[in-house]
């Protein structure tokens, strides 16, 4: 770039003196023509053509139907157990969630005893993602909800029952009798 400016600078004056007539600019413009493609390329827009637009029109339609036989095609049953899931798994998973954090930030557990007790809650949430699948084959809905809430009740107690045993006992004076 350095060396295009440098030969501008110098032969500025070549440049804004030089004219060219009618004749130069038609020499000029056939050489531009020689370099250029026999003919343009002629488009024809095929949207405008009334075949093509019938043919897209079925295509259109069918792939509308595949569409909505296969994804759309879900029974009203199937709708409320998948409505009913996701309120359950909202309002337990925030229970869960909180008891985690509860336990992690414990500090009367040792790392070793929250890792060991986070594996066996990891355990729980495999069986839970086995339970979410079998609701996906549609048999026995109801039972296999009862035992995804019976599994996050699982959960939920065990990490109870972890906290609670993890703070240190307190003796209370008040409820023991005094003897002298």
């Amino acid at each position: 770039m350095d060396k295009l400016k440098s030969y501008t600078s110098k032969h500025k004056g070549e440049f804004d003196d030089f004219d060219l007539d009618e004749v130069d600019k038609l020499r000029l413009w056939g050489d531009i023509v020689t370099e250029l493609p026999e003919a343009p390329v002629k488009v024809i827009p095929l949207w405008k053509r009334t075949g093509f637009r019938v043919a897209a029109s079925i295509v259109l339609l069918i792939g509308c139907t595949f569409f909505f036989l296969l994804f759309g095609g879900q029974d009203v049953e199937q709708q409320i157990v998948n409505q009913e899931l996701y309120d359950i798994d909202n309002h337990y998973q925030l229970l869960v969630n909180n008891q985690v954090e509860l336990i992690k930030n414990n500090l009367n557990l040792s790392k070793e005893d929250q890792d060991d007790f986070l594996s066996l809650i990891d355990d729980l949430d495999e069986e839970y993602l086995k339970l979410k699948d079998e609701l996906k084959l549609g048999i026995n809905n109801e039972r296999i909800i009862e035992a995804i809430i019976s599994n996050y009740r699982k959960k939920i107690k065990l990490m109870e029952d972890l906290l609670e045993r993890s703070y240190p006992v307190k003796t209370d004076f008040e409820d023991e009798a005094i003897t002298l």
